[in-house]
């Protein structure tokens, strides 16, 4: 015999008003792309649920979501693409673009030459070469005042680029940021003009 013969369980309703603002937190986070469709699927699941087992699975996926809100959507300016790939590429201390007073990498590979700059927004940039040693980056850096070089390393992990020393200032450590502005495309034509013959 059916427990639940209404087409909506009242046990369903409980677990459904429960989590409502868990719902209404994960719709407002991410309004378009996969994740959407997912719990727009999953929202469709559990108004047409006759059983609370299904509505019970649906919100526990949910939650799953809400959990993991960084790693799917908190950042949509990361780069996937490994600099070591043919391209333009932007890093930063901050997982933001322009903060003040945190330090920016932007840089163009090609082969495995690099060509960049570190940078502080709304101040001064030092231009750099540099070649990929598998997932090491070796970096001369031009220093903006006295024109002095100084060596050191940029190691690629899990989390960006790590510096054996730093350049200018802050962490040594830098995010890969996707979004390049117009402002970063500038530093990287006028580092690449002064280092032509490093192409």
């Amino acid at each position: 015999m059916n427990r639940y013969p209404l087409p909506y369980s009242q046990q369903s309703c409980h677990l459904l008003a429960a989590n409502i603002h868990l719902i209404k937190w994960i719709l407002a986070k991410f309004e378009k792309g996969l994740v959407f469709m997912i719990v727009n699927t999953l929202l469709q699941s559990i108004f047409s649920s006759k059983n609370r087992w299904c509505t019970s699975v649906a919100i526990a996926v949910l939650a799953i979501l809400a959990g993991n809100t960084t790693a799917l959507g908190d950042n949509p300016n990361r780069s996937i693409i490994a600099p070591t790939a043919n391209g333009i590429y932007l890093y930063g201390e901050s997982d933001r673009p322009d903060v003040v007073g945190k330090e920016y990498i932007i840089f163009e590979t090609f082969g495995s030459k690099t060509i960049g700059a570190f940078y502080l927004p709304r101040s001064e940039f030092s231009c750099f070469y540099g070649q990929f040693k598998g997932s090491q980056l070796n970096v001369t850096l031009i220093d903006v005042f006295d024109r002095q070089k100084y060596n050191f390393t940029l190691g690629l992990n899990s989390r960006g680029l790590t510096a054996s020393k730093q350049p200018m200032m802050g962490e040594p450590t830098y995010q890969p940021l996707g979004k390049i502005s117009d402002n970063d495309r500038q530093i990287l034509a006028a580092c690449k003009l002064q280092l032509a013959d490093r192409r």
